[in-house]
């Protein structure tokens, strides 16, 4: 039988209060642990699926939900060594968590089928579950491009101080699937916002230069199209030639 006081701290429930329920990806609220309790879900033949299985089906569906979701093979890193990779990870706006294949790729199997259902395409997600390929683990971050314009780029400074042991596979990012050679050529594009720049002073040149040209004085305007008008004449005779 399901019991609400295995998802919530033991502490709180003797309290007669119910509390948040931390997750890698942040907080599984007390009203949905109450949900998944209600609705648990179950194996091909009907049993309840163990419940740590179900904290963590909760948890990846949180951290596929993400922006973006970096995926990575953990080649024998140390305790230390892959602490201090959270620590890295953490001052550039990321989270790192150990992921079990089997239930992330159930999650991402699920979610492809609900947006089947929603929209007709489970889009590239699929691709996402091939990646997952021996001791994995996930960095991912909910960062806005405003707040983070090279988070791609951040990513991958980061792994590679770890790249004798930690292998990138790919990534969620946008909504689409990237391989890691994707991946590095995405790292190597300038950030949406200095996109934008750049495209705004494209735009912008036909403009400021016509401005300039009408607000020079009448004389020098005359002169300016008359200078045109010879060069227009001047290549009409040659062309009569």
């Amino acid at each position: 039988m399901f019991q609400l006081k295995f998802l919530i701290p033991r502490a709180a429930c003797r309290a007669g209060t119910v509390r948040s329920y931390a997750t890698v990806g942040g907080i599984l609220q007390p009203e949905r642990a109450r949900q998944v309790l209600a609705n648990p879900k179950r194996t091909r033949r009907g049993n309840p699926v163990d419940l740590r299985r179900l904290f963590l089906f909760e948890q990846y569906q949180e951290v596929l939900s993400s922006r973006a979701v970096f995926v990575m093979q953990n080649n024998n890193l140390t305790a230390q060594e892959y602490s201090a990779l959270k620590s890295d990870f953490r001052e550039k706006g990321f989270v790192i968590a150990t992921i079990r294949n089997n239930i992330f790729g159930a999650v991402i199997r699920d979610r492809a089928a609900s947006l089947k259902a929603a929209e007709g395409n489970e889009g590239d997600l699929r691709k996402l579950e091939m990646l997952l390929a021996g001791p994995c683990c996930v960095a991912f971050s909910n960062a806005t491009d405003e707040d983070r314009p090279t988070l791609a780029k951040d990513f991958t400074e980061v792994a590679k101080k770890y790249k004798s042991k930690l292998l990138v596979v790919g990534a969620k990012f946008d909504g689409g699937v990237l391989t890691a050679d994707l991946l590095s050529e995405v790292v190597k594009l300038p950030s949406l916002g200095q996109l934008r720049a750049e495209l705004a002073g494209i735009l912008s040149q036909p403009a400021q230069t016509l401005v300039g040209l009408l607000q020079r004085s009448p004389q020098t305007l005359l002169s300016t199209l008359k200078q045109h008008e010879e060069n227009l004449q001047g290549g009409s005779g040659k062309d009569a030639n």
